[in-house]
């Protein structure tokens, strides 16, 4: 293993008792051996973090950091400052890999010297109650390019996927550009993964569903929206409005979709919640007519009001 590439992987634990085994598990298995694996237990109340620390003398390449609970972005955080690989690759801890996930795409990243390597995921529910749709398996590939290129054909297609796990990141890529975890917010994949995209130099395709990502009834992504899933919202759309200097018409309407997502969490919240985030949802149509709603007509309706918004829709529709 020694001419071997060390590929770190991050954990972010909290609260998963019932899954973290699996995870660990599939990382302790994987074909690829060189491997470090960093466990961050942000300050779980069930015993995940015995749980970790059990696994401390199973094998020796495991590191447990325990933290007073930050959110996902705290951990990751955590996580990215106590690595030492070449590679970076983040994985939640109710999910799980196949045994060959990590070789196949470190053979694609040495290969191609990928700043990232992205690849498909198979989603499946935790109980049988409720049905979970297959989002994240790529119909089209993608040659090895820059980031912005392969963005804007994911975006084209309708593939582009956000979720960081489904990412293997360059450790010196990640350095060099100064990219982490926005801490306190929902949705950071939102920002990282569209920043390191248009950051990338050399992006590659890996066409395996490698990933085995679970669904929760009481996990973010299905949770009922409240206040803190609009301010997230608010403050992605804000954060990649910034980050987007000199931008094309892709990263354009992508911001543009950051926008919508505010609006529609909006229309998901209760009605405490709505009159709570009034004066939020407010402001941020100021904002995006400061920003001529990034030259999108559809946008400026929407800031206008609800019923200028369905007149639109409507005449759309007519004469689309």
């Amino acid at each position: 293993m020694e001419n071997q590439a060390l590929i770190s992987v991050i954990i972010p634990v909290y609260n998963v008792e019932s899954y973290l085994r699996e995870c660990v598990e599939s990382v302790i298995n994987q074909t690829y051996e060189n491997l470090e694996i960093i466990l961050v237990d942000d300050g779980s109340t069930d015993s995940s973090g015995e749980i970790c620390d059990e696994y401390l003398d199973k094998d020796s390449r495991i590191t447990v950091i325990h933290q007073k609970n930050g959110g996902l972005s705290a951990a990751r955080n955590a996580g990215l400052d106590a690595c030492e690989g070449d590679y970076v690759y983040f994985l939640d801890s109710d999910d799980y890999i196949d045994s060959n996930a990590l070789s196949s795409l470190i053979d694609i990243a040495e290969k191609e010297k990928s700043d990232i390597v992205f690849f498909d995921a198979v989603s499946f529910a935790d109980t049988d109650d409720f049905e979970v749709k297959q989002n994240y398996i790529r119909k089209n590939k993608y040659n090895t390019g820059s980031g912005k290129a392969v963005f804007a054909e994911m975006t084209k297609n309708k593939e582009f996927h956000s979720a960081v796990p489904l990412l293997l990141l360059k450790k010196s890529f990640l350095t060099a550009k100064g990219l982490r975890f926005k801490e306190g917010i929902l949705f950071e994949d939102m920002v990282f993964t569209y920043q390191a995209l248009s950051l990338a130099k050399t992006v590659s395709q890996c066409t395996q569903a490698l990933y085995h990502r679970r669904y929760r009834k009481d996990s973010i992504m299905t949770s009922a929206k409240n206040q803190k899933h609009f301010s997230s919202c608010v403050e992605v759309y804000r954060l990649n409005a910034d980050f987007t200097i000199n931008p094309d018409s892709v990263q354009e309407s992508f911001v543009c979709r950051c926008a919508f997502n505010v609006f529609n969490v909006y229309e998901n919240l209760n009605k405490a919640d709505k009159k709570a985030c009034k004066y939020e949802l407010a402001e941020f149509k100021k904002e995006i007519r400061t920003r001529n709603a990034h030259g999108n007509k559809a946008l400026k309706m929407r800031c206008r009001g609800k019923i200028f918004w369905v007149i639109y829709k409507i005449i759309e529709k007519v004469f689309k």
